[in-house]
């Protein structure tokens, strides 16, 4: 077992108060947005174990067999398929979906032919990797994610009363099952001429902010990205609001957005994101069409799968991902995953992680080890909530 140092990342989005308090840091004015505990290369966690810092995906590399067991091995290859992060936002993420492993595949074969490097701000497809995701909530958690029933949507834009987005009406209301797809594509095709109607739009929010709660984020989004047309995906999208202890699976192809709050998400171990407005960065319209689930339908919160008191399991569908959040009291001890590479982030309270092998780490709010496969079976005790990511 390995206690584990995350990789900070400090994007302008973060919070300048979440993590800080969670990981009893002093509130500095500086923004943490992520922290890693994973073995992505682009940020992995550092390993300390037998005297020893290690890069976690150096260890996983030197030796797979151990660190992640015969079935994950078999699956993925000698690599850690997941990546767990501390995720706070202040501030709205780019909407953004991810291709399927096939997409992904494809797209960065085809980039790869082309010469595009991989280094290349433009270019889309960083893996040969899906992306799913679940968001994990630690603090009441915002966000958009799926696509609303067309008339629905249809409905909220043109209460607006902006006559510019009457195409926007029409497609929703008349292109059936593609009316979406219609939608997108005109929205994309807004970007860099959309001021008037943007301004027009963000007017009428700002005036009627205690109307609908879509428009209080069609408010904050125009106050935070002036001038984009992707203003409008609160009324596009659907806007939920996840509780502490709510999870929320991303599947492939599904749009969505980040807007604010704290939680564990647990992801594939990928940069494959396709990012479709709340962006400066670039955007490939062609590839995000072509990927894109256009089915209206809701948000996909994963239902909790209970047994023993004080564990709930949550397992994505379709996607090598899963984590279990256990929470003992007054010095109980509960089981974790049996086998396979796990990662252990304390939550709340304090928590004590033993494995078979004999070897035992306490651990804090924020602090966070992992579980190689050769130490076996895994038990949490003491009095808090650990989240326990898995493959």
């Amino acid at each position: 077992m390995y206690r584990l140092e995350g990789a900070m990342r400090r994007y302008s989005w973060g919070s300048t108060t979440l993590v800080h308090q969670l990981l009893g840091r002093p509130v500095d004015g500086r923004p943490i947005a992520e922290v890693w505990l994973g073995a992505h290369p682009d940020g992995p966690a550092v390993a300390n174990g037998g005297g020893r810092k290690t890069p976690l995906d150096e260890l996983v590399a030197a030796q797979p067999q151990a660190m992640l067991g015969p079935r994950v091995l078999a699956s993925t290859g000698p690599r850690l398929p997941f990546l767990p992060k501390i995720l706070a936002a202040a501030h709205a993420l780019s909407i953004q979906v991810h291709p399927t492993t096939a997409q992904a595949v494809a797209g960065f074969a085809a980039e790869d032919e082309r010469g595009v490097p991989r280094t290349d701000p433009a270019r889309t497809y960083r893996d040969r990797s899906a992306k799913p995701e679940i968001v994990y909530a630690l603090t009441p958690f915002e966000l958009l994610s799926g696509l609303r029933e067309p008339e629905q949507a249809a409905k909220l834009v043109a209460e607006l009363e902006v006559p510019a987005l009457n195409p926007l009406v029409v497609l929703l209301r008349e292109q059936r099952a593609d009316a979406h797809r219609g939608a997108l594509t005109w929205l994309l095709g807004q970007r860099g001429s959309a001021a008037p109607w943007v301004e027009a739009v963000a007017a009428t929010a700002r005036d009627a902010v205690g109307a609908r709660p879509e428009l209080a984020v069609v408010h904050d989004l125009a106050q935070q990205f002036p001038g984009d047309p992707g203003l409008l995906a609160p009324l596009l999208l659907n806007h939920e609001r996840l509780e502490p202890g709510q999870a929320l699976y991303t599947a492939p192809g599904t749009l969505h957005a980040y807007l604010r709050g704290m939680a564990i998400e647990v992801m594939a171990a990928s940069d494959n994101v396709l990012r479709a407005g709340l962006t400066t960065k670039h955007v490939d319209v062609t590839e995000l069409l072509s990927i894109t689930d256009f089915t209206p339908r809701l948000t996909g919160f994963l239902r909790p799968a209970r047994g023993v008191p004080g564990i709930v399991d949550y397992v994505a569908p379709a996607a090598n991902l899963g984590l279990r959040v256990v929470t003992p009291r007054a010095g109980e001890t509960l089981p974790g995953p049996e086998e396979g590479p796990r990662i252990a982030v304390c939550v709340e309270g304090e928590v004590e992680i033993e494995v078979a092998a004999g070897e035992a780490q306490r651990l804090l709010p924020g602090e966070a080890v992992f579980v190689p496969h050769i130490d076996g079976a895994l038990a949490v005790s003491g009095n808090g909530t650990a989240v326990v990511a898995r493959a």
